[in-house]
Order: structure tokens, then C-alpha cells, then sequence
């Protein structure tokens, strides 16, 4: 008989804690939302590839150093 108070108090703490962890998972599912990373996946992938085909200052050189400013501007 003693055990049941105990586990109905167990039973209300755990409620309480799903609860906090539901809210915690709503709000990191909404700013991931915020951020639209298959928009930002689709504007990576067509910079990558203007600066493939763009005609660059040395035949086949690809210019890492300028692809990462351009990017670094987009992301601030």
C-alpha cells in the first residue's frame, strides 16, 4: 500500500518534465524553422557552381579565399 502514493508522485513529477522537454523540442523546431536550411543549402550548391563556371583569373584556378568572403557576407 505504501508504494502507491509513491509512484503516483513519480507519475506527476515525470508529466511535469515531458512537458518542459515537448516545449524545449517545440522551440528548437521553430528556429530551426527560422533559419531555412534547404534554402541555404540551395544558395551554397548555386555559389559553388557560378564560381566552377565563372571564367577566373587563371585557366582551372578556383579561388577558395574569395568563395569564402562570399559566403561569410551572405551568412552575416
Amino acid at each position: 500500500m505504501a508504494a502507491e502514493p509513491t509512484v503516483a508522485m513519480l507519475n506527476v513529477h515525470g508529466g511535469a518534465w515531458r512537458r518542459r522537454v515537448d516545449r524545449l523540442y517545440a522551440v528548437m523546431s521553430d528556429y530551426w524553422a527560422l533559419t531555412k536550411p534547404e534554402v541555404n543549402l540551395l544558395i551554397l550548391i548555386t555559389t559553388f557552381a557560378g564560381f566552377y563556371l565563372a571564367p577566373a583569373a587563371g585557366a582551372g584556378r578556383f579561388r577558395i579565399m574569395l568563395i569564402m568572403y562570399t559566403l561569410q557576407a551572405h551568412c552575416s
